[in-house]
């Protein structure tokens, strides 16, 4: 059994795999160490891959070290594609995106869009080169800067608009929003295809679900791409591998 640990900015989500399958998920607002002992203890969990943009949690770091075969994105760690960055400069979460295009689509151009806390933007080309793009706000990170920055505007749940003209302030603020996003997208997605021939294009993270369906010739993963990354990352620093 492995155990993939994905730290974000937000959420910490964690998923049991076994043979490339989920098996479980959770997902947490804080690390908790006994809940993770028992994940392990419980499924008998031999490997464990961790991404992780926040702090370093010593306690954590120390069990997995010593329970279990610990992968992380170190000097010390393996990877099928060329990164030409210093640790530190991309966060690992980009990382086990690229880990994930490269097991998939080794022969490919791939953009890796992550809808997360922030939207991430990210080239894994057809000779395994890593190439970083950009970074904005995401979904939540709007809406909050609205409701916070402005006078009078309340707290809005995301919801595609119908249309582009609103009936209310509420509406407004989801078409500037999630149209605003859907737009940016696909402005990236042009440029990038002017960039890279025959270029696949992979959505991933918890909020592209508001725009499932929207954006046409794309690869909707949820949050399941970053754990087919982490999965790779113990399969391919396997001895034997």
């Amino acid at each position: 059994m492995n155990l993939l640990i994905d730290i974000g900015n937000s959420l910490t989500k964690i998923a049991v795999f076994n043979k490339a399958k989920i098996i479980t998920e959770f997902k947490i607002k804080k690390i908790d160490l006994t809940f993770i002992k028992d994940i392990v203890n419980d499924n008998k969990i031999i490997n464990c891959a961790i991404s992780n943009v926040g702090p370093r949690i010593d306690d954590l770091y120390f069990f997995l070290e010593q329970n279990t075969n610990l992968y992380e994105f170190d000097d010390k760690i393996n990877l099928p594609f060329l990164n030409p960055y210093k640790k530190g400069i991309v966060g690992d979460d980009r990382l086990a995106l690229i880990l994930a295009a490269s097991h998939e689509y080794p022969n490919d151009n791939v953009l890796i869009i992550d809808m997360g806390t922030c939207i991430t933007y990210d080239i894994k080309t057809s000779k395994n080169l890593y190439q970083a793009g950009g970074i904005s706000p995401g979904l939540m990170l709007r809406l909050d800067s609205l409701s916070k920055g402005a006078f009078n505007l309340n707290e809005v749940k995301p919801n595609y608009p119908k249309s582009s003209i609103a009936d209310d302030t509420e509406t407004s603020i989801n078409i500037g929003v999630l149209l605003g996003i859907e737009n940016e997208i696909n402005g990236f997605i042009n440029n990038y295809k002017n960039e890279y021939n025959n270029l696949k294009v992979i959505i991933s993270g918890g909020d592209s679900d508001f725009l499932y369906g929207k954006l046409k010739n794309t690869i909707f993963t949820n949050s399941n791409f970053i754990y087919k990354g982490l999965n790779y990352l113990i399969e391919y620093n396997q001895p034997n591998a």
